[in-house]
């Protein structure tokens, strides 16, 4: 094959560096030395001054909602202003957030307006989003076969993050459904099948479920005001998580003194404590008439259901896996089931669900750091997805998990997979914490504490914490564990003197690790 240029012209347009950096890593991997690489902000690209033998390779950020960056507009609006760019070679990776509604849209605008003027792209333009490094890697290797002369190299790699939100959510196959402990509530496993939907992610991401009401309870509504219509009005409307706007609106429509006075902000607790488990239907017949709240102004005062966000517990490809605890109570003769965990747990086929970087619980840089992962219940989710990657990135590294349940016979979750994961040198120490197995509670600050040692040892050689679980009950006892274990072992960090002697300015170790980027927190 002979190759199809002579000099590569790389050209950028950052506003937060990332664009900018892999600009210039393009720019000195060795495979593209021969092609004279030359690296540029946008900007700076002068495209009539191209030949025949150049290839304009665009790595580009959007800013804001699809905007180009302030490195890049002149070139955008260059382009604009010409009529024809048939000779003209190019290759773009984009680089956006599916946050956002105009995903990656500098780069949707900029190929396009290349191909309307007839400019020929050598590789199919990739969206690319938090997660960039995983297309990146993929991404450099076509390039060089292209530059080569293998053109259908370019043709065949699609590299394209479908941006969905709640208005847009993919439809994903349920393919599992297992329960992990023996007792109720139930913790279950969950996976989804997304072939084909375009998402990406890795461990730590959260996936978010777009659940749809539960049946019984729009019949229930629909029965209140004796109209059927009703369960179509409700089906998407939010019927669980109700804002203090909703409450406002309903005790000015209903006039009941009752939940007007529970409104006062000397009685948030009692409001607090009335709500826990409580759904529309319930401030319907505790506070109003069908008569006060008519059906369409409640349709209008009520949001579009709420998505839920659920910690992703696999590390990334085709399919999806979530731990999620079962929601089930009753409450004045009702029996109550979670909004997304009673359809997740129901016999529905496929769930519209999306997906969000999470960058603050993703794997240190460093592949040496070690990791202490720290989680009660379902919060080991997350904790198995960073597991997952250690072992499919092949770098073993020193790794701990202190996970805590009431019983290891009923509640120890992915048990199996967890001893395979010792085997195989993926997880150095476990550390399980049950808090009912013993005469006296046991918790996962008691095992920290028990470990000190080795955990200290762990922390001074750059070790990063994770923590999920539940906010209320764990972060604070977990903080505490560890600036105790600092104190008794003489970590080496701010206000702590070698043997353990505190100085007068302590600053806990918790401070310290999230100051330093190694205390990562999913808390619910």
């Amino acid at each position: 094959m002979t190759s199809i240029a002579d000099r590569v012209i790389i050209g950028y347009g950052s506003e937060s560096g990332n664009a900018r950096g892999l600009a210039q890593r393009l720019g000195a991997a060795p495979a593209l030395q021969a092609f004279a690489p030359v690296v540029l902000p946008l900007n700076d690209v002068r495209h009539d001054e191209l030949g025949n033998r150049d290839l304009l390779v665009i790595i580009s950020s959007s800013f804001g909602d699809g905007e180009p960056p302030a490195n890049a507009e002149d070139f955008m609006v260059r382009i604009q202003q010409t009529n024809d760019l048939s000779g003209l070679r190019h290759a773009i990776f984009g680089l956006g957030d599916t946050a956002y509604p105009s995903f990656c849209g500098f780069t949707k605008s900029l190929c396009a307006a290349l191909a309307e003027r007839h400019a020929t792209a050598v590789i199919n333009r990739v969206d690319a989003d938090v997660t960039f490094e995983a297309f990146f890697d993929r991404w450099v290797p076509v390039l060089h076969r292209v530059l080569q002369g293998d053109e259908q190299a370019g043709r065949d790699l699609h590299l394209q993050v479908v941006a969905y939100d709640e208005n847009s959510a993919f439809a994903a196959p349920v393919v599992e459904r297992r329960q992990l402990n023996l007792d109720k509530p139930g913790a279950w496993h969950i996976r989804f099948d997304i072939t084909g939907s375009g998402m990406a992610y890795r461990a730590g991401d959260n996936l978010y479920v777009v659940p749809e009401n539960d049946t019984e309870l729009l019949a229930a509504i629909a029965g209140w005001y004796n109209d059927p219509d009703v369960v179509d009005l409700l089906r998407r409307r939010e019927l669980r998580q109700i804002g203090k706007s909703v409450l406002r609106e309903l005790a000015r429509l209903s006039g009941n003194d009752r939940l007007k006075d529970m409104l006062k902000i000397s009685r948030k607790k009692e409001l607090d404590g009335y709500l826990r488990g409580a759904d529309v239907l319930d401030l319907l017949r505790d506070f109003c008439t069908p008569q006060s709240v008519e059906s369409a102004a409640l349709a209008n005062l009520l949001p579009a259901c709420l998505p839920r966000a659920y910690s992703i517990a696999s590390v990334g490809g085709d399919f999806v896996d979530l731990c999620v605890r079962e929601v089930i109570h009753e409450r004045g003769g009702r029996m109550r089931r979670g909004t997304a965990t009673g359809w997740l747990l129901g016999d529905s086929d496929s769930i519209r669900v999306f997906c969000r970087s999470n960058p603050g619980f993703h794997l240190p840089a460093d592949s040496s750091a070690p990791l202490v992962l720290v989680g009660t219940g379902t919060g080991i989710a997350p904790l198995m997805g960073l597991l997952r990657e250690v072992q499919a990135d092949g770098k073993r590294r020193e790794t701990c998990l202190i996970f805590g349940e009431k019983s290891s016979e009923r509640d120890f979750l992915y048990r199996d997979e967890l001893a395979a994961l010792r085997a195989d040198g993926v997880l150095t120490h476990l550390l399980p914490a049950f808090s009912r197995d013993g005469p006296e509670k046991y918790y996962v600050q008691h095992a920290i504490a028990q470990h000190g040692g080795q955990l200290h040892a762990m922390l001074e050689q750059g070790a990063h914490v994770y923590l999920c679980g539940n906010k209320q009950h764990l972060e604070q006892a977990v903080t505490q564990a560890l600036d105790a274990i600092a104190m008794r072992n003489g970590v080496q960090g701010e206000g702590v003197e070698p043997g353990g002697e505190p100085l007068a300015d302590v600053v806990p170790l918790s401070q310290v690790l999230m100051r330093s980027g190694r205390f990562h927190r999913e808390l619910y």
